[in-house]
């Protein structure tokens, strides 16, 4: 039976407007999906000032809404990416959290590079021919 590769969460904002000035990172990963939701949650928060009236207060709504948090975070541990869309005269903004499986990394190898080219197959990474 083979096991399951951990899950990580790829936070990532798009946006096809005009570009605002030290608006915050474009993206990040974390391994929880409440952090993910919540680095969502804090970019939003951080564009919003920039905001016309008639969205800014849509995207407070949003903002106070805890039982969409719940829902969000249930989406990204079903595996599911989680979306939100602020549309805006200056351009619309596009928040998205994906579930991504990552490979574990490992620390250092604990058989040398030389013996492990003289126990490679003949013509694999380097062994000879």
């Amino acid at each position: 039976m083979s096991e399951l590769l951990p899950r990580t969460y790829w936070c990532h904002v798009d946006h096809d407007g005009r570009q605002l000035q030290n608006w915050g990172p474009a993206d990040i990963t974390t391994n929880a999906p409440g952090l993910a939701v919540a680095w969502v949650r804090e970019a939003v928060r951080s564009i919003s000032s920039t905001l016309e009236r008639e969205t800014f207060y849509a995207v407070w709504g949003w903002l106070g809404d805890h039982g969409a948090v719940h829902a969000a975070v249930v989406e990204l541990r079903r595996g599911k990416p989680y979306t939100f869309t602020v549309p805006s005269p200056a351009g619309r903004w596009t928040w998205t959290a994906y579930p991504v499986s990552v490979l574990p990394v490992v620390g250092s190898c604990s058989v040398p590079a030389a013996r492990m080219r003289q126990s490679a197959l003949v013509g694999a990474i380097g062994g000879r021919l």
